[in-house]
């Protein structure tokens, strides 16, 4: 029997093409000269492995923001919305595009979706973690749909920061965008925008509230939400920026890249204040219990070839959900809405409705309005402003903290 370095080469290829991860590729090569030769005689081996990385549900998304971030500058609305078209009415269009990627796409797709992989599970498991019943295990085993629920929501965010962030189409957004998806669809991404200004908000503190040039911008890191709008230009920059923000280990790392990132010449999109006026121009004093189901759910199908905007998702959960938390409101009105903040930080309208059937006590109960932060603390932030600018003006800069300047940098005298 032929070992396997006698194997031909298209064998060899067919081996390396059912690997189930990029990341398995590198040491599989350097293990064999004759694996490297097969991999370099066949085309399309990485394209093959990410679509066994990427369900096959998630991969038009996944094209769809690499088609995006490849397409001319400045972006103009044929090209915007001929991709969104394709992502929304022919998916399969997009998926088939794969293997025509130039590699360096293929590879940044894989770590792209890695990112969101990550993001999309941990978002799920502290979810989970709040609501799980008393004695359960606190991991989460996701559902098919569910997984794929938050991984979408996430591709989401991230294609409209891309695709919206230069601010050139902000009024086209809701026809373009928005207004492809159901409404539920639209709060699990006031869902994953809480999450990733939550993740963001913990691991840029220490630099935002020390860094004596962020303190001469007068940068504001206590506001929580659309009003602050240094912290929207920071989060414009998507969901790969936030990440890496959050697994840099160092304080001069984490102010490395709030600094490249400050930028606000690139663009600023506010993601929460366009989710709120979505429905604005529905005149309609309504609540959502005196809506059909037929009604709400044909408020998806406005701007879209497809049937259903949850064709790859037909479970009930997140629909009864929403209905159910929003039934005394407008529709104007039932997008992030304030009063269910903290359903958003339980994914209320990401899980199957059987799971949330068994749950005990439904998503836990609201524990009342916890402010972001005190009085004093605002009067703190705003007192640091006034000491950090005053050691910008002497020509300091570094990190300082109330009453201890040892960690400022000065020039030299």
């Amino acid at each position: 029997m032929p070992s396997i370095t006698e194997l031909p080469c298209e064998v060899v290829a067919a081996i390396l093409r059912g690997l189930d991860h990029l990341r398995f590729l590198p040491p599989t090569l350097l293990a064999c000269r004759h694996f490297y030769t097969s991999f370099k005689e066949s085309h399309g081996i990485e394209a093959s492995i990410v679509r066994h990385q990427i369900t096959p549900a998630l991969l038009p998304y996944a094209v769809a923001l690499m088609e995006a971030s490849r397409l001319p500058r400045p972006l103009v609305a044929s090209s915007v919305l001929g991709l969104l078209d394709e992502l929304y009415s022919q998916p399969a269009r997009l998926a088939a595009r794969v293997p025509t990627l130039p590699t360096s796409l293929v590879r940044k797709m894989a770590r792209t979706h890695d990112t969101i992989h990550a993001l999309a599970t941990d978002f799920a498991a502290s979810a989970w973690a709040r609501i799980s019943p008393r004695g359960a295990p606190t991991s989460i085993a996701l559902s098919p749909t569910e997984y794929f629920r938050f991984c979408r929501a996430f591709y989401r965010v991230e294609l409209f920061y891309t695709l919206f962030r230069s601010g050139a189409f902000e009024n086209n957004m809701n026809p373009w965008f928005f207004l492809r998806h159901t409404p539920w669809g639209n709060e699990q991404l006031g869902c994953v925008y809480e999450q990733l200004e939550a993740k963001f908000a913990e691991a840029s503190l220490d630099v935002v509230a020390h860094d004596v040039e962020l303190g001469e911008l007068s940068i504001d890191y206590l506001t929580v939400g659309a009003d602050n709008q240094w912290r929207q230009t920071w989060l414009s920059h998507g969901v790969e920026s936030v990440y890496k923000l959050t697994t840099a280990h160092s304080y001069d790392a984490k102010r490395c890249i709030l600094q490249s990132t400050l930028d606000s010449s690139q663009g600023r999109i506010n993601l929460p204040e366009a989710l709120c006026a979505v429905f604005n121009d529905v005149v309609d004093g309504r609540t959502l219990a005196e809506y059909s189901q037929e009604e709400l759910h044909s408020l998806a199908q406005r701007h879209s070839d497809q049937p259903d905007d949850d064709n790859d998702d037909t479970d009930r959960g997140p629909y009864e959900a929403w209905r159910n938390a929003n039934a005394d409101v407008t529709l104007a009105e039932s997008l992030m809405p304030i009063d269910n903040a903290w359903l958003r930080e339980r994914a209320y309208v990401f899980w199957d409705e059987d799971r949330v059937q068994k749950l005990e006590d439904g998503f836990g109960e609201d524990l009342g309005d916890q402010a972001a932060y005190t009085e004093q603390e605002y009067e703190d932030m705003l007192e640091s402003f006034d000491a950090r600018s005053e050691v910008w003006q002497k020509g300091g800069r570094g990190y300082w903290s109330r009453g201890d300047t040892s960690r400022v940098v000065w020039p030299d005298r």
